[in-house]
């Protein structure tokens, strides 16, 4: 008899993550195993970006519901508001639909899910990362204050209660163990993120064509950087990198592609403009866009709370057969890419990093593409990480 699992989320209005990552990786379990997938994505996205994630969902046989997180008459108001209605619907939702799993995502559904008083179901914690921790480091959270401590209690109580829990590092592992005395270790997991090997891989006729459509010579070196901007994510290292080799190599171009245009172009130096193409493409759009290049940059500052995170858009570099230089101290990446022919890890706290980035790029030569998109199947296929889910589930009964 198949299994209802419940997975809930709580996002802001430009994330396509939902549809991009998660439900592949759902339908890509469903095809192995007799599990019903429901979503129910609490956003304050406008009705258009609800539409695309719907879309998809009916592409994959997954059942979908957007609910609004209100914002008015202030964002907090409005965002405890939502929680009040969010458990009530989830109630009614988890009662009427016979869910047998609950996989509530980060920190705002677990609020929901520790009120529920009555539980018949099985407690999948989705960690996600270190989302609170996140917030210190990013957003200016202070430790000491009244709302830090309410959602680490939060925080506490779902660990301790839920069936099983899932990371994305073996590092987010040891610190949730050690927030729980050690107690209760069997209960965590590492899931992988995955992508479709079919989708993101090379196609040299369109890394030719795009190359002509950009003007972009054959022996020219294209940077690409594919994500979000922002203080975390390198743009002085990579603007930094890419100016010094574009001094010596006038033909270089860099690649951004992003939904965050205006960063950048507030960012940008003057005399790099002609040099930098800045494209927000769609999902289906990125492997087309990343055949262009020939160094890929996955950098995010190294703090406290990048422990917990698997970078999808490494996975996405290495299926494409991409040399990449990417961050040490983030997730469990750095003991992948130590395997991996021409990446590159970029060590923050050395003060050579520059000067030997610089020196990977100057020096890549014969690049064994065929071996990095290997290794990139290896660690971030769909199905492996359907299997890394299904793991977990097995262990639900």
């Amino acid at each position: 008899m198949a299994k209802n699992l419940l997975f809930i989320t709580w996002d802001g209005p430009q994330t396509s993550y939902m549809e991009g990552l998660f439900m592949p990786i759902f339908n890509e379990i469903a095809k192995r195993e007799a599990v019903n997938f429901h979503v129910i994505q609490f956003t304050w996205a406008t009705p258009d970006r609800i539409a695309i994630t719907q879309q998809k969902a009916n592409e994959l046989g997954i059942q979908y519901k957007a609910r609004p997180i209100f914002r008015k008459p202030t964002a907090i108001i409005g965002s405890f508001y939502s929680l009040y209605l969010g458990i009530v619907f989830l109630k009614n939702y988890i009662k009427k639909n016979r869910i047998d799993i609950v996989m509530p995502r980060s920190s705002m559904p677990s609020i929901m899910i520790n009120r529920l008083k009555k539980r018949n179901f099985y407690l999948l914690y989705d960690a996600d990362g270190l989302a609170l921790e996140e917030r210190v480091d990013f957003s200016g959270l202070l430790k000491t204050s009244k709302q830090y401590r309410f959602f680490k209690n939060e925080e506490n109580k779902i660990l301790l209660n839920s069936d099983a829990v899932i990371t994305r590092s073996q590092k987010a592992i040891e610190i949730h163990r050690h927030t729980l005395n050690y107690k209760n270790s069997e209960k965590f997991s590492v899931v992988l993120n995955g992508r479709n090997t079919e989708f993101f891989k090379p196609n040299f006729s369109e890394r030719r064509l795009l190359r002509e459509e950009f003007s972009i010579s054959v022996d020219a070196t294209v940077f690409v950087y594919c994500g979000s901007l922002g203080p975390q994510y390198g743009w002085d290292e990579m603007m930094v990198l890419f100016q010094m080799y574009q001094k010596k190599h006038a033909h270089a171009k860099f690649l951004i592609l992003t939904g965050n245009i205006e960063f950048a172009q507030e960012r940008l130096p003057l005399h790099l403009k002609t040099a930098i193409i800045l494209k927000k493409v769609s999902f289906e759009e990125v492997p087309k866009y990343l055949n262009i290049a020939d160094v890929a940059f996955a950098i995010r500052k190294p703090t406290f709370s990048m422990q917990g995170v698997a970078p999808i858009k490494l996975g996405e570099y290495l299926l494409m057969g991409i040399p990449t230089i990417a961050s040490a101290g983030i997730g469990d990446s750095e003991a992948i890419l130590k395997e991996i022919p021409d990446c590159f890890l970029f060590h923050h706290e050395s003060v050579d990093n520059i000067e030997k980035a610089l020196s990977f790029i100057e020096n890549l030569k014969d690049v064994n593409h065929k071996k990095i998109r290997e290794y990139g199947i290896q660690c971030f296929s769909i199905e492996k990480s359907a299997q890394s889910y299904l793991n977990v589930l097995n262990l639900l009964k």
